[in-house]
């Protein structure tokens, strides 16, 4: 019995690498910024609502 050679098999990576990565850059990316507001988020949210009683007086 011989098995048969499927080359779409190659081009379906081919095409689903792109997204692939871009998906991977889309993750790291939403973790940086994850981590950033984890850092700065007091004193980010501090500073908006200080901006925003200063509206009021």
């Amino acid at each position: 019995m011989m098995i048969a050679h499927a080359p779409h098999r190659r081009s379906t990576l081919r095409r689903q690498a792109p997204f692939a990565l871009g998906l991977i850059a889309a993750a790291m990316l939403a973790g940086l910024v994850f981590a950033a507001w984890q850092a700065n988020g007091p004193a980010l949210l501090y500073g908006l609502a200080a901006n925003g009683l200063a509206w009021c007086l």
